[in-house]
């Protein structure tokens, strides 16, 4: 399936819609009579992928990048809204969460290079392009600029979640009282199912393959997001190499962690948590999981579970 293909799917009282988009496959499934609005939610991710992908030469993402060092770039309202958010993630986390890691990720290319390892002095040289500090907003002026030559952005740790929100939002907007969105892992759920229950969502084991879960949640109205190892890897020499790299270190995070679950009630900032939690571990990252109101799930390598008290109530375990 390419990006621009989609398949419908009646199951019961709701039709689903699957397409590409962000990297990974989605679905909405919604009540029969919003069909129309499916179609009309893809378009909109779509449309928000080429607006925000690091990848798209000609958005104003990839312009900021391209101007680092030289001068400011002109944005309009929503470009500096992703930007302010992510910005304030990485405050918020002390730079666990960091929007300019962009040049890491490409370094490391997990998922696009095989088993391919950066050497230390690439790494270090790293150290002073990923720093969120670098990018100066300037809201009076609509601008945005990151202040060191070879800095580059790359929301592709919100974008998912601000699609989801948008998604959302329009099919409530619209009318529509029943919907379960899930995008790569990044779920959003509009009220109960067609028969009054509500929506369960299933708790991956990272260490299994998927669609095996160590429990369940119930969802109404809230969003939940996953981080975890298991999403793209790759083992050398006994060593699991993961694709969430702690911008500290721009190295695969080392935080005895296999996984991160959080629930809240707005997918922008469940995406931007769940990798800052996973970055921070159990201890601080559940302390920041407590100070942002949400609810948090830790699985850890030695595979025991850690979650915050919200979380706990919420989990139906599996037998």
């Amino acid at each position: 399936m390419n990006a621009c293909e989609r398949k419908y799917k009646r199951i019961g009282d709701s039709m689903q819609i699957s397409f590409q988009a962000f990297g990974t496959y989605n679905q909405i499934m919604a009540e029969v009579d919003c069909l129309p609005l499916l179609e009309e939610c893809r378009s909109l991710c779509e449309a928000i992928e080429a607006k925000f992908s690091a990848f798209q030469p000609t958005s104003a993402i990839a312009e900021i990048s391209a101007q680092a060092g030289i001068r400011p770039v002109a944005i309009d309202e929503e470009t500096f809204f992703m930007l302010k958010r992510a910005q304030d993630f990485s405050n918020l986390s002390k730079g666990a969460f960091d929007i300019t890691i962009r040049p890491a990720t490409a370094l490391w290319g997990i998922g696009k290079k095989e088993d391919y390892v950066p050497d230390s002095q690439d790494l270090e040289q790293l150290n002073e392009l990923v720093d969120y500090k670098g990018l100066v907003l300037d809201q009076k002026n609509g601008t945005a600029m990151l202040q060191k030559a070879g800095q580059q952005i790359d929301l592709g740790g919100i974008a998912k979640g601000y699609a989801a929100d948008k998604a959302r939002d329009h099919l409530v907007q619209k009318g529509c009282s029943s919907a379960l969105i899930n995008f790569g892992g990044n779920i959003a759920t509009i009220g109960e199912k067609q028969n009054g229950e509500s929506w369960q969502v299933g708790v991956q084991n990272p260490l299994a393959k998927r669609g095996e879960f160590i429990g369940t949640v119930s969802l109404t109205d809230q969003t939940m997001v996953t981080s975890g190892v298991n999403e793209r890897f790759f083992i050398r020499d006994g060593k699991r190499y993961h694709h969430i790299l702690d911008p500290r270190t721009c190295r695969p995070a080392d935080s005895s962690l296999l996984s991160v679950t959080v629930v809240g009630n707005r997918s922008i900032d469940m995406d931007a948590l769940s990798t800052a939690l996973f970055v921070l571990g159990p201890d601080e990252g559940s302390k920041l999981a407590i100070q942002t109101g949400c609810h948090a799930l830790f699985i850890l390598t030695n595979r025991e579970i850690f979650a915050t008290e919200g979380f706990t109530k919420m989990l139906k375990r599996k037998v």
